[in-house]
C-alpha cells in the first residue's frame, strides 16, 4: 500500500480545492484496505474513502485523518455471456459507458458525462432525468444486481443484494462500508442504437463544458421534481456571483465553479448564501449533495 503523511489533497479533488491529510493512502487489495482502517484506528483518527474525487469538497485546514483511494486492481470491467457486468468500484463511469455498447449491451447509457468512479456512483446513488423522457429518474441502482463491500467496522468483506441497500434518493446507506466490486445487470441492445442513446445523454449535459472551471458537480440535492435546486437559486438572483475566487455559475446555478485558487471558505460562503435565499424566499431547505470533508 501506498501511503503519503501530509499529503496536499487538493490534486485528488475535482474543485482542486484541499489541504494536507494526516495520511493519504492508496489501496491495492483488500488487506491494503484493512491496513488503512488499522492506521485510522491506531492514530485514533477517521478514515475516509473517495473515489476520483468529484463531489467533494475538502476544506483548505485539511482532513485529520485517513484518505483512502483505491489503486488499479479496483479498476476493472469483465463482460459476461449472460449480460451482466463485473466491474471494480476503481473503474471509471465513462470506461463503462464506453464498453458496454461495444459488447451490444444497453442499459447504462444514462451514466454518460458523469465524472468519478463506480464505487462513488453506487455510494451516492448517481443519476440523473431520462433524456428522451425527463419525467423519469434514471439511477444506478436501476442497474446493480450486487455489491461487494468491505465492512470498515467488523473488517469483513460482505455481498449485498440490491435489496440490502439501502438505496434512496442520492443515497445508498452504506456509511462505514467501502464499495470494492459490484454485479450490474444490463440488456442485449444493438451498438449503434445504444451509442445513439449515449449521445444523447452527452449532448444533455453538453453544458457542462461551458463551466470553464474546476467544479465538484452538483452542489445541492434537487427538492421535487417541478423545484430543481438550480432553477431556485437562479430565480434568487446568485447566478454569476462570487465570493474570493470561488462563482454560482453563470451556465447552472447549481453548479459552484473554482475561477483559480478559490478556498473552501469562499465555496462554503457561496453555499450559505445559496441556502439562505432560497430558504427566505421560497421556505425549502436546500440539501448537500456534495461531501464536505
Amino acid at each position: 500500500m501506498k501511503r503519503e503523511y501530509g499529503k496536499i489533497l487538493a490534486g485528488y479533488t475535482s474543485f482542486g480545492i484541499g489541504g494536507p491529510a494526516f495520511c493519504w493512502a492508496k489501496a491495492e487489495s483488500v488487506d491494503d484496505i484493512l491496513e488503512a482502517v488499522a492506521i485510522a484506528e491506531k492514530a485514533g483518527k477517521p478514515l475516509v474513502t473517495i473515489g476520483r474525487g468529484s463531489n467533494i469538497l475538502i476544506s483548505d485546514k485539511g482532513f485529520d485523518g485517513v484518505l483512502l483511494n483505491l489503486g488499479e486492481d479496483f479498476n476493472y470491467i469483465k463482460i459476461n455471456d449472460n449480460g451482466s457486468v463485473k466491474a471494480g468500484a476503481g473503474l471509471s463511469l465513462s470506461r463503462l459507458v464506453k464498453e458496454c455498447p461495444v459488447a451490444g449491451l444497453a442499459g447504462c447509457e444514462f451514466l454518460a458525462g458523469i465524472p468519478g468512479s463506480l464505487g462513488g456512483a453506487i455510494f451516492m446513488n448517481a443519476g440523473v432525468r431520462d433524456a428522451e423522457n425527463p419525467a423519469e429518474l434514471k439511477e444506478i441502482k436501476d442497474i446493480v444486481l450486487s455489491i461487494e463491500v468491505v465492512d470498515l467496522i467488523d473488517k469483513k468483506i460482505k455481498r449485498l443484494g440490491k435489496e440490502e441497500i439501502g438505496f434512496s434518493y442520492r443515497s445508498s446507506g452504506l456509511f462505514g462500508k467501502c464499495v470494492i466490486s459490484a454485479d450490474i445487470k444490463l440488456q442485449k441492445g444493438e451498438k449503434g442504437v445504444v451509442e445513439d442513446r449515449v449521445s444523447s445523454f452527452m449532448k444533455k449535459r453538453s453544458w457542462i463544458g461551458k463551466l470553464g472551471f474546476s467544479t465538484a458537480g452538483s452542489i445541492f440535492k434537487n427538492p421535487a421534481n417541478d423545484k430543481p435546486a438550480g432553477r431556485l437559486i437562479e430565480e434568487c438572483g446568485l447566478k454569476g456571483k462570487r465570493l474570493g475566487n470561488a462563482e454560482i455559475s453563470g451556465a447552472h446555478a447549481n453548479f459552484i465553479v473554482n475561477r483559480g485558487a478559490a478556498a473552501s471558505e469562499d465555496i462554503l460562503g457561496l453555499i450559505d448564501l445559496a441556502k439562505k435565499s432560497v430558504r427566505d424566499r421560497f421556505n425549502i431547505e436546500l440539501e448537500l449533495e456534495i461531501k464536505v470533508i
